[in-house]
C-alpha cells in the first residue's frame, strides 16, 4: 500500500507533466502555426530589390530624385474587432516608408512600425502591400511606374522581393506580385 506521501508525489509529478505538455503544445503552436499571432509572423522585416529602366535611372539622376518604398500591413478582422476595421474591411496594422537615393538597389523594411498589439484583432495571415514611387522632391507628381507586391507577409519575410520601375511615360505594364517573391 502506498503512503500518502507517494500519492501526493505522483499527483504532483503528473501535474508538472501535464503543465509541461500544455506548455510544449502552446509553444509548438506559436512557433509553427500560421495564424497572425504566430511566432513566424512576429518578424515583419524584408528586403525590396529595386531595378530601374535605363530611362528611369537617367531621369532620377538628372533630377536628383529619390525613391520611396512603402509597406502597408493589414489583416482580416476577428468578429469582435469589426468596429476597428478600415473602409475596406481590414485592420490597419501600420505602415513603414523608407526613402532611398534614386538608384537601383536593395531597400530594407524593418517592420518596426507594425502595431503588434493589433495582431489580436485579426484572423488569418498578416497581409502586406508594397509600393514604390518617386520621392517628389523635384516636382509634385510621381514619375515612376513600378511593380508592386500584394500578398501574405509570410511570402516576403526574410526574403528579397524584386520590383522593377520605369518612367510613367514609358507606358510599361507594372507587375502585381502576389505569391512568393524572388529568392
Amino acid at each position: 500500500m502506498k503512503s500518502f506521501r507517494s500519492h501526493r508525489r505522483n499527483a504532483m509529478n503528473s501535474g508538472f507533466c501535464m503543465r509541461g505538455i500544455v506548455s510544449a503544445l502552446l509553444l509548438g503552436s506559436s512557433l509553427f502555426g500560421m495564424s497572425a499571432a504566430s511566432a513566424a509572423e512576429k518578424s515583419f522585416g524584408f528586403d525590396v530589390e529595386i531595378s530601374l529602366s535605363p530611362k528611369a535611372a537617367a531621369r532620377l539622376a538628372k533630377l536628383s530624385e529619390g525613391i520611396i518604398v512603402s509597406a502597408s500591413y493589414s489583416g482580416d478582422p476577428v468578429p469582435s474587432a469589426q468596429k476597428h476595421a478600415d473602409q475596406i474591411g481590414r485592420i490597419d496594422l501600420g505602415r513603414e516608408q523608407v526613402e532611398t537615393p534614386g538608384k537601383a538597389g536593395t531597400v530594407h523594411i524593418t517592420g518596426d512600425k507594425v502595431h503588434r498589439e493589433r495582431l489580436a484583432w485579426i484572423q488569418g495571415p498578416v497581409l502586406l502591400n508594397v509600393n514604390v514611387y518617386s520621392a517628389r522632391h523635384s516636382g509634385p507628381d510621381n514619375i515612376l511606374d513600378c511593380d508592386f507586391f500584394d500578398g501574405n507577409l509570410q511570402d516576403a519575410v526574410g526574403k528579397s522581393t524584386a520590383l522593377h520601375c520605369a518612367l510613367i511615360e514609358e507606358k510599361t505594364q507594372p507587375k502585381a506580385l502576389t505569391g512568393a517573391p524572388s529568392p
